[in-house]
């Protein structure tokens, strides 16, 4: 056995050299765009009459060359956009003080797994409605995603990330009416599985929309089966067989004017109220095998959930592009051969979005009020998370200084002069508990805990607790006094719970203090 595995690992091993050399023969770098951007940029400072004085780093940072070749279009309409409505006429540069040439900057770097390109320039600011819409298509084709900074009078900066390569890549393998599906890990956030008895409550309606809410935040639900054109299936308990599926809803909800209520008190709605919870036992819509799974996707400025009907492994699979008489399905980036020697077609998770008419983050933001409440029209409900300390000791605090949620194992903690940290983004993240500011006790010895990453002002930080973590709207009523200490601002009933209401701002400065 161990002869085998010995053998095993020195395959993964020459596997992964072979794969390394096939990749360098692919990559090319940035300074082979940078050459034929920068006559460019010449031409656009004559044609425009504006002087431009264009500087570069990251040359010798490495891209797969299609990513490269398919770049200098884009790059032409973003800097021709820098110029025409960005860097201003010379005169006006004087008025202002500036250097009569106006400065661009492309700067390129490495950050785990892919490229960084910075585009600065020092002109008057950009509006949104003046980018060339087709220069960020085509980004975000290439699977990137770019952000823009403008400050009126300063200057604008684009952030572009792209991956590394496109032909091989990691992704999540999926599988829908008995064939597989690819979502590239670079559009993949994180993946949820509902079980099936709490479809009906965590899935809801925005008019005929289906939707989550995901930590405070209200993702779209996008029916992949049902784009696709594909028949849905579902594994039957006692069979284990793949069978049609008849429900038309992702959240099948019962009309309750079919099911009996806890009131009834005769014999005969006491049977039938008994038949119903033995039918609760055995409906399939109870069984794990009925969960519904969500892949939580991003794509340039869309972020949604994709329902699919099972998660299978991840891989690294190489990309082949489609046959021309493939080009009209947009819903497909490529496809790859699996190592059975069976295709699976890789998803275009921007298309996809636009192919159902989704909103754009920014737009989903504003459609929060839609979602139903239980409120009237005086009431005042605040975005909370809830946690807990000890498992009887609850807390909440303002979810708008929460940027993420995540599970940790306690053997990811890491003690550095006195001060627990974790790694997060590239560098470590400090973190606390409860019992370092408050009068509590510690947190009980646990294999994983929850971290809920706060921030405060330009300062991260993670509080450790208790799992589980729960986000919610809630109209408070708060006790200013009986239970108001240092960190903590009061208390108010949630859920049934006395939950002591944490002043995120002052423990911020506390734990500030603590660590000066």
């Amino acid at each position: 056995m161990k002869a085998i595995q010995s053998s095993g690992q020195r395959i993964d091993i020459i596997t992964s050299e072979i794969q390394d050399a096939i990749m360098n023969t692919r990559m090319e770098p940035m300074g082979s765009l940078f050459d034929k951007i920068t006559p460019i940029m010449e031409n656009l400072g004559k044609k425009y009459g504006k002087p431009i004085n264009f500087t570069t780093r990251g040359r010798n940072v490495e891209l797969d060359k299609t990513i490269l070749e398919a770049m200098v279009e884009p790059l032409r309409l973003l800097f021709e956009t820098a110029v025409t409505k960005g860097i201003e006429d010379p005169d006006i540069r004087r008025e202002k003080d500036k250097p009569l040439e106006g400065h661009i900057q492309v700067n390129a770097s490495h950050d785990t797994g892919q490229v960084n390109l910075t585009l600065s320039d020092d002109g008057c600011g950009l509006f949104p409605e003046n980018l060339a819409q087709s220069a960020i298509w085509a980004i975000e084709g290439l699977g990137g995603v770019m952000d823009v900074e403008s400050i009126p009078g300063q200057g604008t900066k684009f952030q572009i990330k792209l991956p590394l390569t496109q032909a091989i890549i990691p992704s999540q393998i999926t599988s829908l009416g008995g064939e597989r599906y690819v979502i590239p890990q670079s559009n993949l956030g994180e993946l949820l599985r509902i079980p099936a008895a709490e479809v009906k409550h965590k899935i809801e309606k925005v008019g005929d929309a289906d939707v989550i809410r995901l930590r405070g935040e209200i993702l779209p639900l996008l029916n992949l089966p049902e784009m696709l054109g594909i028949k849905r299936t579902f594994i039957n308990p006692e069979t284990g067989s793949p069978e049609p599926e008849k429900r038309k809803n992702i959240a099948d909800r019962r009309a309750l004017k079919h099911k009996p209520d806890g009131d009834l008190s005769s014999g005969e709605d006491r049977e039938e109220k008994h038949n119903w919870k033995e039918r609760d036992k055995t409906d399939r819509r109870r069984h794990h095998s009925s969960a519904v799974n969500i892949a939580v996707v991003y794509a340039g400025s869309y972020k949604y959930g994709l329902v699919v009907e099972q998660f299978q492994d991840a891989e690294e699979i190489v990309v082949k592009p489609l046959g021309r008489h493939l080009n009209q399905y947009k819903a497909y980036a490529g496809a790859t051969i699996m190592g059975d020697g069976k295709a699976a077609l890789i998803l275009d998770i921007l298309n996809l979005a636009q192919m159902a008419g989704l909103s754009t983050l920014a737009e989903s933001s504003q459609q929060e009020n839609a979602l139903p409440e239980n409120s009237g029209p005086g009431d005042d409900k605040r975005s909370i998370v809830m946690f807990k300390n000890q498992e009887t000791e609850y807390f909440a605090a303002p979810f708008e200084n929460v940027q993420r949620i995540e599970r940790l194992s306690t053997s990811d903690i890491e003690q550095i002069g006195g001060q627990k940290v974790i790694q997060y983004r590239g560098g470590a993240l400090p973190i606390y508990e409860l019992s370092q500011l408050l009068d509590v006790k510690a947190l009980p010895e646990r294999k994983h805990h929850e971290v809920i990453v706060f921030k405060v002002k330009d300062r991260e930080f993670g509080l450790l607790t208790t799992p589980p973590v729960d986000t919610l709207k809630e109209i408070l009523t708060i006790d200013h006094s009986t239970l108001k200490q240092k960190g903590i601002k009061g208390s108010a009933v949630i859920k049934g719970h006395t939950t002591l209401l944490v002043d995120i701002i002052e423990m911020a400065g506390q734990f500030i203090e603590g660590d000066a």
